[in-house]
């Protein structure tokens, strides 16, 4: 893992606008100073594949956006399985909610499944500048919603779909994600077997030859 805290006192004028730059796209609504007051909050950390991010346990109240790569989220399950709650992609704000919101420990681990990059910033800190600046309130809120939206797709996908149909739909919504996601973490995910996973590609792609 290699990373490096970003403050722009640090940074030379061309330097602080290239960063910049590069991350623009993601807060297309905030000035340029409050970009600037984000970054000064936050940190560029960049991971290997199968790299932890945010372990299971800490108190830290971090959440990050993924600016390159893929994360998965999971929880340990009483026969010592894994279980992914959630797989994120690139332009997505990703945090335990229930660490994030409320005084208790992070519950999933956070990690990379491919050469991962990330923004990475303390919830607190986050919060202090939303109450400070309207466009950081507002991408606040935007991705508040996001997170809700997401969670309740999630379940009405569990509950209404067959696993077939959880994984065309995934498949349509972000086809650029399963190219790198292994199809274990992917079977996982939608709540299938390894096995049945494999039967429903090799039947999709029979179905299409």
């Amino acid at each position: 893992m290699r990373s490096f805290f970003y403050f722009t006192t640090k940074y030379k004028p061309m330097e602080y606008s290239e960063l910049a730059a590069s991350i623009r796209p993601y807060f297309s609504d905030l000035s340029d100073f409050e970009l600037q007051s984000l970054l000064a909050i936050s940190e560029f950390q960049t991971y290997n594949n199968r790299t932890v991010i945010l372990k299971s346990g800490n108190m830290l109240r971090k959440a990050f956006l993924i600016l390159q790569g893929s994360v998965r989220g999971f929880v340990i399950d009483s026969n010592g399985e894994e279980k992914n709650i959630l797989l994120r992609s690139k332009g997505i704000f990703v945090g335990d909610a229930e660490a994030l919101f409320s005084p208790d420990p992070q519950k999933l681990t956070l990690m990379s499944m491919d050469k991962t990059v990330v923004l990475m910033f303390s919830i607190g800190s986050f919060e202090k500048l939303a109450q400070e600046h309207k466009g950081v309130q507002t991408l606040y809120l935007n991705s508040l919603k996001e997170a809700i939206l997401r969670l309740t797709y999630r379940v009405n996908c569990m509950i209404t779909m067959n696993s077939e149909e959880r994984y065309l739909d995934l498949l349509e919504r972000n086809p650029d994600f399963l190219k790198d996601a292994y199809d274990k973490y992917v079977a996982n995910y939608l709540g299938i077997t390894a096995v049945s996973f494999s039967r429903i590609k090799k039947k999709l792609k029979n179905s299409t030859t």
